[in-house]
């Protein structure tokens, strides 16, 4: 079937001409009116000359005729469109509403011989001629369209000739027992017709009607139904929406007898109370039509659809009020009678048969969806899956979101994931998702719940690129997690991904005393089968066989609102007074007569969940897993270290998500799977990572160090290193960097070699586990770690391994960075070096910690302040260049913690309010001394009175550029109690090895080394180098 035009809005200086007229009826052929009538032949007439006029022509062009071929009693409901009427006063007036071809026919002159027979054969002539000559229609409560028709012009007026004439301003009354009035026919004369017209008697009804002289035989015209429609008092004759002959001429389109269904009769089959036929269901059906815009279609037109006309803001065909039948009918002025027309039927009421159904219907669609139930097994496995939201995040491109419920980038949602907080009235089914949208929760204090708390909006980055994907018909991904109360069956793994969903609708409601959002999402690929289905059950209801749902404008807002819930329609504006207010039928779509629903007497209506959107790119099937990395043909130093070869990959097994936990590739963590996959590592070159804008010499290096203004600095050049020195105000402690030049960095076996060793030997780098927090699944930091000597437990607990086996470049590190710390005490100290030496034996360097960085890996803010840690701790960096940041601590930076107790230390010197804080500081130590209590109530007061919040950071104070084969030395307990460091690079490859002593005295038993740390025998002297 072909698409319908768009109606074209009633305009004042348009006139009402028959096509006009009857074009809001027949308005869209997936209306029920037009699935009644069927298109017959066009029928060509001959030109008419009227006796007065011989020279004159009148040529009308062709049309079509719309034959009722089909009862349409109580399936067609029509809508009166403005003024109203009490219900006690309101009556029904009966109107004839026909549509046929204009036609011509020739009229002999007036010397043109007539006898008896020519006189009959012209009054049969005449009779069909006046059946089918075009009408207007006037009513006692607007003259409108009569008025309009005398307006217009001779191009758009019929020329046909006149009806019956109807003398006065008022037809003869019919009787009280027909209930009914009647109608002036009024004829709409043509600019050509003579004016000599006269009103003669004739013994046959038709020389009554045409007025005209004798005619010959003309063409016999074909037979038509007149249509009756009783429409309530108030309407004033006008419709909203009319249609150009051209457009009028392709209504005429061929209606397939399927297309005259609005509800598939295969699905009714699958409600097994139902014991209504067809034809019970389809006279109670809820199926009305709108003049302003046609009702709602058959499928098989609604598949014709186009996607914009399907799109969520361009919503589906409206569903009007429905004008309950009159109780008592008084006469009317003008009316036009057929005693076989139709009259307008109330709407269905709750109890209508069309309802029970639809009610059914989403009975069943919940009836295995309730929470707390135990869900059945699913039909089949999911294509992708994880145990841990980390390795979910890594693998996937379309949901990289550690926190929120979905994932946008670049101003396109790309992923969603529906978990345990979820609303009541949130739906899955194999094909449809409807979720609220996050943000705006609060854990309620009575019952522990996340609720919403405050009123949600559209104008979020989130919702403004959900409306891109629709506008650009991209789909997104849901994934589920296991404990969603919602999913129909039970999902295998903690992560289940479902597939690919296009959004379709965003919409307001409420729950509670807050306006929130809702999303509805649709399969993309409806031939792919549902992993999530349960085992051995289809669904009740296939997607789009159902008449779309019904769509109205708010009589308040003025704004459309597609209806939700089988409850009643309500307006979704959030800014409008008739927001979520169920409307009053009586009271015609007033928000007057309205109130808000009971939530949990809320319904869905089973045509909104299971309508079908077409999209252009419907059953696309688009990968689910991420594209696995591949090395290239050619030898690309730094190709297998790219950003794409640490993220995660989609086992080729079984499925799940995997992290590359290891430096040397990935390994499946499903205990049932042995996949693994180690790409060839191509060597990175030394000589490759050399800056091009920052020339190595043997001269000394340039520094790249920014520092604040309250950082002093002291640079000296000692032994091929430039050394900048940073003091940190109020500490006791300082920073050293120490840059190296072309000599010490090509040194044999110096950070060239060290370098290119440890990329070609398995020191057993992994990324090791962390504390997970909120987050589900292992937990597991960025960069590749290993640990060599005394057992250092950081935030991620690494293995150790004894010095005896460690690498060389390993060794020469810890002898290295010995030197370094040493060189450095004897400048601070101004002694010899043996004299250091021999101070720094009970202290010196027993772990070594490696950490190796892929590109764009790093790690973020963070102290190395553990007990039972040296005061000295040093770094030295290997291939790509980093950047180290040095800020101060939080607390230490606001004076307070975040729950706004006062921070008693010393204040620093570019903390918040450093002088008032400096001048508490004496009172509070003394008051900590003598009073307790007092001081800790004291705490709670001075965040108060000095207006000091614990929100956001503090800037950075210092910043390093780290080249390779640079050592940084962190110098003073009290740097690491104050500050915080964070260290990120650019580059493919980098090496971090730092350098600690750890008092074996501080470990616990169990966390005690198996093998004895000795002494560094290395021996490095940088010294004799330069």
């Amino acid at each position: 079937m072909g698409n319908t035009p768009q109606a074209v809005k009633h305009k004042p200086d348009l006139p009402d001409t028959p096509d006009t007229f009857t074009s809001s009826i027949f308005d869209d052929t997936d209306s029920l009116l037009s699935n009644s009538i069927s298109p017959v032949s066009s029928c060509d007439g001959k030109d008419l000359e009227w006796e007065d006029q011989p020279e004159r022509k009148h040529t009308e062009p062709r049309d079509r005729t719309l034959l009722v071929s089909k009862p349409i009693d109580r399936d067609f409901y029509g809508t009166a469109t403005s003024q109203r009427a009490p219900r006690s006063t309101r009556r029904t007036t009966d109107y004839s509403v026909f549509f046929s071809t204009p036609r011509t026919a020739k009229v002999p002159k007036a010397d043109t011989p007539r006898t008896p027979d020519t006189i009959d054969s012209e009054a049969t002539e005449a009779a069909n001629i006046a059946e089918h000559a075009p009408i207007t229609i006037e009513t006692p409560a607007s003259c409108c369209l009569s008025k309009r028709k005398e307006q217009a012009s001779a191009s758009d007026v019929t020329v046909e000739p006149p009806q019956k004439k109807v003398k006065g301003k008022t037809a003869t009354k019919r009787t009280q027992s027909k209930r009914t009035t009647e109608t002036k026919v009024k004829h709409v004369p043509s600019l050509s017709e003579p004016r000599q017209l006269r009103k003669r008697k004739a013994d046959t009804t038709a020389l009554e009607t045409l007025q005209s002289p004798p005619t010959k035989k003309a063409k016999t015209a074909s037979s038509s139904h007149i249509l009756k429609l009783k429409m309530p008092p108030g309407w004033d004759g006008s419709f909203q929406s009319v249609r150009s002959e051209e457009q009028c001429a392709q209504l005429v389109a061929p209606v397939p007898a399927s297309s005259q269904l609005t509800l598939n009769v295969s699905q009714l089959e699958h409600l097994e109370d139902s014991q209504s036929s067809l034809e019970d269901v389809t006279s109670s059906l809820p199926v009305q039509v709108k003049f302003k815009e046609a009702a709602a279609g058959c499928t098989a037109a609604a598949k014709e659809k186009t996607p914009a006309e399907t799109s969520s803001f361009s919503t589906q065909p409206t569903q009007p009020w429905h004008p309950p039948v009159a109780s008592s009918d008084t006469d009317s002025e003008a009316t036009t009678e057929d005693e076989d027309g139709f009259e307008f039927v109330p709407a269905p009421t709750s109890s209508s048969k069309a309802l029970r159904l639809l009610r059914e219907m989403t009975e069943r669609l919940f009836a295995n969806r309730k929470p707390g139930l135990t869900k059945p097994a699913p039909a089949g496995q999911p294509e992708v899956w994880a145990d841990g939201r980390q390795e979910l995040c890594e693998t996937l491109h379309y949901f990289r979101s550690y926190q929120s419920a979905c994932y946008a980038t670049g101003g396109f949602a790309r992923g969603f994931m529906f978990d345990k907080v979820a609303h009541a009235r949130d739906y899955i089914d194999s094909d449809v998702v409807i979720s609220r949208a996050g943000g705006g929760l609060a854990k309620d204090k009575d019952s522990g719940e996340m609720k919403s708390s405050s009123d949600q909006t559209d104008d979020t980055p989130i919702v403004q690129a959900l409306k891109n994907c629709i506008k650009h018909y991209n789909p997104v991904v849901i994934i589920t997690g296991i404990d969603n109360p919602h999913i129909p069956a039970q999902p295998p793994h903690q992560y289940c991904v479902l597939d690919y969903f296009k959004p379709t609708h965003i919409w307001f409601e409420k729950s509670g005393n807050s306006k929130i959002l809702r999303y509805r999402f649709e399969k993309l690929n409806t031939q792919k089968k549902s992993w999530w289905r349960p085992v051995d059950e289809q669904d009740p209801v296939e997607l789009g066989v159902l008449e779309p749902p019904v769509e109205k404008d708010c009589d308040c807002c003025g704004k459309s609102s597609i209806q939700i819930y089988l409850n009643g329609w309500m307006c979704l504006q959030p800014s409008c007074a008739a927001f979520w207010n169920l409307v009053n039928g009586s009271s015609f779509g007033s928000y007057h007569q309205s109130q808000e629903p009971t939530e949990a007497s809320l319904v869905y209506d089973p045509r909104f969940l299971k309508q079908k959107t077409v999209w252009p790119n419907d059953n696309h099937d688009y990968p689910l897993g991420s594209n696995p990395p591949g090395i290239s043909n050619y030898a690309i130093p730094g190709e297998d270290t790219s950003q794409a070869f640490w993220s995660g990959i989609v086992c080729s097994d079984c499925g799940r998500c995997n992290s590359r936990l290891n430096y040397m590739g990935w390994e499946c963590k499903n205990p049932t799977c042995d996949f693994k996959l180690y790409p060839p590592h191509t060597l990175i070159p030394a000589t490759t990572i050399r800056e091009p804008f920052w020339p190595l010499t043997n001269d000394y290096t340039m520094s790249r160090d920014v520092q604040s203004s309250l950082i002093d600095v002291s640079v000296s050049f000692r032994h091929g290193y430039r050394i900048n020195r940073y003091t940190l105000p109020g500490i006791d402690g300082f920073i050293t960097h120490m840059i190296a030049n072309k000599k010490v960095v090509e040194e044999p076996g110096g950070p060239d070699s060290m370098f290119e060793e440890l990329q070609q030997t398995d020191i057993d780098l992994r990324r090791r586990a962390m504390p997970n927090g909120q987050l589900k699944g292992d937990s597991f930091c960025r960069q590749f770690a290993v640990n060599y000597g005394m057992p250092y437990k950081f935030i991620a607990a690494t293995a150790s391994h004894s010095f005896d086996t460690a690498a060389r470049s390993i060794t020469a590190t810890r002898s290295r960075l010995n030197w370094a710390a040493k060189f450095l005490q004897t400048q601070e100290t101004k002694t010899s070096m043996e004299q250091v030496s021999k101070d720094w034996i009970d202290e010196e360097f027993n772990e070594v910690l490696a950490l190796g960085y892929f590109e764009a890996q790093k790690i973020n803010y963070h102290d190395d302040g553990e007990f039972g840690l040296g005061p000295t701790i040093a770094t030295l960096s290997l291939g790509a260049p980093g950047t180290m940041r040095i800020r101060m601590k939080a607390r230490h930076y606001h004076g307070c913690s975040s729950a706004g107790v006062y921070d008693a230390s010393p204040p620093l010197p570019g903390c918040q309010q450093f002088s008032a804080r400096s001048a508490l500081h004496p009172s509070l130590a003394h008051l900590h001394a003598s009073d307790a209590k007092a001081f800790r109530a004291r705490l709670k007061e001075i965040p108060r009175e000095l207006k000091l919040k614990a929100s956001g950071n503090a800037k950075d104070v210092l910043r390093m550029e780290l080249g390779h084969g640079d050592i940084v030395v962190m110098h003073g307990s009290e740097v690491q109690k104050y500050y915080e460091h964070a260290v990120e690079h650019a580059g493919k490859l980098r090496f971090a090895l730092t350098c600690r002593y750890i008092d074996p005295k501080s470990l616990k038993e169990a966390d005690r080394p198996g093998y004895e740390v000795g002494r560094d025998e290395g021996g490095y002297d940088g010294s004799r180098l330069c």
